[in-house]
């Protein structure tokens, strides 16, 4: 006896196959999505990091620039301090310069002179290259502005994906719960309806079974479930009784050599247990086939014949 697939009406099942392929999409789709979201991830983080880094810069050359101002406006006090002196001093000085031209030695004269000649020029120097450093500063500042500017662009273009992503991915989360839901749903309605068909499928066995009068019961075993010792023995159609012979000679009590197959009709464990159910037998799921009564396998079998017809007996001599 092989493993048994329950045929659905075929509504039902273009329906589940539908809700199973739209959300077998919807998960691929959540796995793409997340994907893009952990590479948007990162390409914001390093943006930002990027906004991080020309902050830091920038704060930095203008601390420079400060400093360079500082030094400037130092220098700058320096040099009209000297003026000052200078322009009070001017007759002086010149006197002082005239002697020191015709009474001290030219020589020395001549040094005192470039000296204080050189004083003042370092400091105009010393200003220029102040000036020259901070302009230098303002164009890299306003360079790196710029560049702040397009990486904040870049940051707010990574965290707009990156919100998008996650609005989408949310989005295939709720469709997703909604298909699921309606899988579940549909599902279900396909469990009622085989229910159903295998219960009215038993119940006209039994009607026809009664139409005919008492019936053997056959042996059973003392174990069997008092559940069924009331039950009705519906009657087996040709393919079914030869099934019980072909199977088991007629033995109620059979279980195959390595304990798979059990039962009139070999059963294995789990294609009972879902025939039990859908003939309206839950009590007997569980339960070896070969220890529930004749009626029990019976109804069982009329039930699973109902759902999937030959197919769970195709390969004997029956089918």
């Amino acid at each position: 006896m092989s493993a048994v697939v329950f045929p659905v009406d075929p509504a039902h099942a273009d329906q589940i196959g539908d809700l199973k392929a739209q959300a077998a999409q919807i998960s691929q789709k959540l796995v793409q999505d997340q994907l893009e979201i952990d590479a948007y991830q990162q390409q914001y983080s390093a943006a930002s990091e990027r906004v991080a880094d020309d902050t830091r810069v920038i704060a930095e050359l203008g601390q420079q620039i400060s400093r360079d101002q500082t030094q400037i406006n130092t220098d700058m006090h320096a040099v009209r301090a000297l003026a000052i002196r200078t322009y009070m001093s001017a007759d002086s000085q010149l006197s002082s310069t005239a002697e020191a031209l015709f009474a001290v030695d030219p020589v020395t004269a001549q040094v005192a002179i470039e000296y204080s000649s050189l004083a003042t020029g370092n400091i105009q120097s010393d200003l220029d290259s102040l000036h020259g450093a901070q302009q230098t500063s303002y164009a890299d500042q306003a360079t790196l502005r710029q560049q702040q500017r397009q990486d904040q662009q870049s940051q707010a273009q990574q965290a707009a994906a990156l919100q998008a992503a996650n609005s989408t991915k949310s989005q295939l989360q709720s469709l997703q719960s909604q298909v699921t839901g309606q899988l579940a749903a549909a599902i279900s309605a396909q469990a009622a309806a085989q229910a159903a068909k295998a219960a009215a499928a038993v119940a006209a066995a039994q009607r026809a079974a009664a139409a005919k009068g008492p019936t053997s019961t056959g042996s059973t075993s003392s174990t069997q479930a008092t559940q069924g010792s009331s039950l009705p023995d519906p009657a087996l159609n040709p393919f079914l009784q030869c099934v019980v012979q072909a199977e088991s000679g007629g033995n109620y009590q059979a279980v195959s050599p390595d304990g798979t197959y059990m039962g009139a009709f070999q059963f294995t464990q789990a294609t009972w247990d879902l025939a039990a159910q859908a003939a309206g037998l839950p009590y007997l799921v569980g339960v070896p086939p070969n220890l529930a009564t004749k009626a029990e396998q019976d109804t069982v079998a009329v039930a699973l014949y109902s759902l999937d017809g030959q197919q769970p007996w195709l390969g004997d001599r029956c089918s």
